[in-house]
């Protein structure tokens, strides 16, 4: 059966949705992957963000072969991809001239004599897994 796939958005819930037809838990992935099942909980929450490397060998365990298909071509999208990017120019346009009298208006301040503050430890301690 195909699934049509418009959106990145639409990629969590089908790898969901192959990953239990496949009757499979996501430790039970996560092991065959090599990797942990927290990894892979985090690769299944945002599969978007993962390489089409990654994406390809959950897609391969799972036994689900991907087809590309290119779709009609028309020239209205391209028209108005065109028209966003010459409103984008004169938005930025706008904001550099709007900056600039920002900074002219501003009065000079005093520098402080209070020391920066500390940094945070970093969130993570551990090192990524290489899958």
């Amino acid at each position: 059966m195909d699934y049509p796939l418009k959106t990145v958005s639409q990629l969590r819930p089908m790898l969901l949705g192959f990953r239990k037809n496949a009757g499979l838990t996501q430790e039970d992935v996560a092991q065959r992957l090599g990797i942990s099942q927290q990894s892979y909980a985090a690769f299944e929450a945002n599969p978007a963000a993962a390489s089409f490397d990654r994406l390809f060998r959950v897609l391969r365990l799972l036994a689900v072969d991907l087809h590309l298909a290119a779709g009609a071509t028309q020239t209205t999208p391209v028209r108005r991809a065109t028209a966003v990017k010459k409103t984008v120019v004169k938005k930025a346009a706008v904001r550099k001239v709007a900056a600039k009298k920002a900074v002219v208006k501003q009065a000079p301040q005093k520098a402080s004599k209070q020391s920066p503050a500390p940094r945070k430890a970093a969130a993570r301690s551990s090192q990524r897994e290489d899958w």
